[in-house]
C-alpha cells in the first residue's frame, strides 16, 4: 500500500540502528523518533533477516506507548542480560524509552545484514525500512556489522523506498578482519570507550542545520592514499580537526586548496570537523 494516504505530522521515523560488538554480537539496537504525538498501539516492526524475503516476525510496539517529539529504542536479544549491556553502553537514555525485545521464542533480530520496516498495523502500509527488501546484506553499502548507521537530518520516512543517500554509516571494511566494523573492540563490556561515545543516537533532527557548510565534500573517501581534498562553495580557508573513535584529536591544520595530510593515521573510522567562515560541520572519514 501506498504511503501517501497517512499523514506524517504524528508519525514514527526509523533513525538509527547498530549491531554491537559485545558479547553474542550486542547490543543490538534500532532508534525510533516520534515525530509529533505517535500512538506506538498503532504500529508494528517487522523484519528479514540475512537471504529471507519474506518479512516476518511482526512485533507490536504497543509497549512503548503514546510519546511526542523523542527517541524510543527496541533492543534485541535476553532482556535478562540485554538490558543492562545497552543501559551500560547508553547511561544517558532512559530505561522508559527501552523497549527490549527476547529473541526467543521468536526470531526477530537486527545483524548487520537484516532489513527492518515499521508498518501501520490496521492498513499494513509501510511507514519506513531500514534495508533493501530481499536483499541480504552482506558486502552491501548499508551493511552495519559490527558497527550503525544514521537517519542524515531532514529525511523520512521513507516509506518501503529505503534510499541510501538518507543515510549515514559507521563504516568498516567487512572483507578484511584487520580492519572490520567501526564498534569492534569498543564498549564498556570490553573496558572499552561505551558505544554512545560513538554511535550517534539522539543526535537526529527533523530539519538540516542552518550552520552547515554550503557545498562541503571529502574526497576520497574511504583515502587510502594518505591525502583528503576538502571541497566547499565558498572554496575558502578551512580549519580542520580530526578526531579518533575514542574522540582523541588526532590532526589539527588548515587549508584552503591543498590535500590534507592523514598519513600517519591507521586504518579506521574517523571524525572530521571542518570551521569556515563561522560555520562548522562535521563528517565521518574512513582510512584504508
Amino acid at each position: 500500500m501506498s504511503i501517501a494516504g497517512l499523514t506524517f505530522a504524528q508519525t514514527p521515523i526509523i533513525t538509527g540502528i547498530m549491531d554491537g560488538d559485545c558479547p553474542g554480537g550486542h547490543p543490538k539496537a534500532l532508534e525510533i523518533y516520534a515525530s509529533g504525538t505517535v500512538n506506538f498501539a498503532d504500529y508494528t516492526l517487522q523484519n528479514q533477516t540475512n537471504a529471507n524475503t519474506t518479512w516476518s516476525t511482526d512485533l507490536n510496539l504497543a509497549a512503548l506507548g503514546t510519546r511526542t517529539d523523542t527517541f524510543v529504542y527496541v533492543v534485541f536479544g535476553d532482556p535478562q542480560t540485554v538490558s543492562s549491556v545497552f543501559a551500560a553502553e547508553f547511561a544517558a537514555i532512559p530505561s522508559a524509552n527501552v523497549l527490549v525485545y527476547g529473541t526467543s521464542p521468536a526470531t526477530m533480530n537486527v545483524n548487520g545484514d537484516d532489513r527492518v520496516r515499521i508498518i501501520h498495523t490496521e492498513t499494513s502500509t509501510v511507514i519506513d525500512q531500514f534495508g533493501v527488501e530481499s536483499v541480504d546484506g552482506t558486502g552491501e553499502p548499508w551493511e552495519y556489522t559490527d558497527s550503525w548507521a544514521k537517519r542524515n537530518n531532514g529525511t523520512g520516512p521513507d516509506g518501503s523506498n529505503f534510499t541510501l543517500a538518507n543515510w549515514t554509516f559507521g563504516g568498516g571494511d567487512y572483507t578484511n578482519s584487520s580492519i572490520g566494523g567501526s564498534l569492534n573492540n569498543l564498549g564498556t563490556c570490553q573496558q572499552a570507550a561505551p558505544f554512545s561515545t560513538v554511535v550517534p543516537f539522539g543526535q537526529y533532527s527533523l530539519s538540516v542545520a542552518q550552520n552547515d557548510i554550503k557545498g562541503l565534500t571529502l574526497f576520497p573517501n574511504p583515502v587510502a592514499d594518505g591525502q583528503l581534498f576538502i571541497n566547499t562553495a565558498n572554496n575558502g580557508k578551512k580549519d580542520v580537526l580530526v578526531y579518533d573513535v575514542l574522540g582523541k584529536q588526532v590532526v589539527k591544520t588548515s587549508v584552503t586548496e591543498q590535500a590534507v595530510n592523514v598519513s600517519a593515521l591507521k586504518n579506521g573510522v574517523y571524525i572530521v570537523k571542518i570551521t569556515e567562515n563561522g560555520k562548522t560541520a562535521t563528517r565521518k572519514l574512513i582510512v584504508k
